[in-house]
């Protein structure tokens, strides 16, 4: 009886101490994974390129004309907007030369680009004014940076030319998915003090 009871105790140290010495292997993390959001900062330099010829011979008030992004745009080293990308302007005004001499007059204005389906704001003005056959010129970009326009009677943004913009606001994107997508960011509100509130 003894003997069966000093088996028993000793069994059971034998348990206690193996619970004892091997503890749970805590769980390891998981590697970091790379983040999925980036946000495009307002004010980001876009440089563009026309594909072809935007010229007041043709173009008129509200034509919604393509151009392509030169230059891919990198936050941290990751690209962002691919060079290629399409982009897109509109003129806002355009008058041909009409002959006699007379210098055409055009005003452009930058939209957006389009990443898959998202929609990246861009902000930038144009402007130019024709001035005699085979002169050139320059035309400023309202927002700091200056796009060349080919000028000679009717106003024209050639084929090829480089254009620069910017980023009109912070835009956040989920790059998670094949194609970048964009997040709208909530919006934090306030709520109003109560009138009780407010008279304390």
């Amino acid at each position: 009886m003894k003997t069966c009871i000093l088996l028993a105790a000793l069994a059971a140290a034998s348990a206690t101490s193996a619970q004892v010495s091997s503890p749970e292997t805590p769980a390891v993390p998981a590697s970091a994974a790379p983040a999925t959001r980036v946000t495009l900062p307002r004010d980001t330099p876009v440089e563009l390129m026309a594909p072809r010829e935007v010229s007041t011979a043709d173009a008129t008030a509200g034509e919604i004309f393509k151009l392509r992004v030169n230059k891919a745009i990198v936050i941290d080293g990751r690209t962002i907007v691919p060079a290629g990308t399409t982009a897109f302007g509109q003129v806002i005004s355009a008058s041909d030369s009409g002959g006699l001499g007379k210098s055409g007059r055009m005003t452009a204005k930058l939209l957006h680009i389009q990443l898959g389906e998202t929609e990246i704001p861009l902000e930038g003005e144009m402007s130019a004014k024709g001035t005699g056959a085979g002169s050139a010129g320059l035309a400023v970009l309202f927002t700091g940076w200056a796009g060349f326009f080919h000028r000679g009677n009717n106003a024209k943004i050639k084929a090829g030319e480089i254009l620069a913009g910017f980023v009109a606001s912070d835009v956040v994107l989920d790059m998670s998915g094949p194609v970048p997508r964009r997040v709208e960011e909530p919006v934090s509100t306030v709520a109003p003090a109560s009138t009780e509130a407010a008279a304390k």
